[in-house]
């Protein structure tokens, strides 16, 4: 069984607005984890296509139930990952919290039933949050890394 991914899985979601963004998910080095990365864009490269801002990207670690929550809302068990809010009846996302700041990840459906993801991230007073779609392709392809990435972590064969 392989030790570690050949390479992180990128979804790029560029827009000719310049407002885009990408995401990056990784197997944590140590096997433990995987790492979602995610960069705002920030105008195009000499080639003329987009490029992302991953010197100032944001980071979450998502650990065996942070990929379970995020596996049942890709196989279709729950519309969004976390705890449900009973006042608005909604997924309150995956929180997380350390010396440093905060963290909290939506992802989940919504009304008109697109995959969508939302990383918010805050360290003192500096608040970041980027998000982009996912479509249904690029879901199957993250459901198979993530299962895999269970599969590595406790070394199942």
């Amino acid at each position: 069984m392989p030790e570690e991914f050949a390479k992180s899985f990128m979804l790029y979601k560029a827009k000719a607005s310049g407002d885009g963004t990408a995401s990056q998910w990784s197997l944590g080095s140590k096997k433990d984890c995987v790492f979602l990365e995610m960069a705002k864009q920030q105008g195009k490269n000499s080639d003329g296509n987009a490029s992302f801002d991953w010197d100032n990207k944001i980071r979450f670690k998502l650990g065996e139930s942070d990929i379970g929550e995020l596996l049942a809302v890709l196989v279709g068990f729950q519309k969004g990952a976390g705890p449900v809010d009973p006042v608005k009846k909604r997924h309150k996302g995956l929180f997380h919290k350390n010396t440093g700041g905060n963290a909290i990840l939506y992802f989940g459906h919504d009304e008109m039933d697109l995959l969508r993801i939302h990383l918010s991230v805050k360290k003192g007073e500096q608040k970041t949050a980027i998000g982009h779609v996912i479509s249904k392709g690029e879901s199957m392809v993250l459901s198979t890394l993530l299962r895999r990435a269970l599969e590595v972590m406790y070394m199942w064969d």
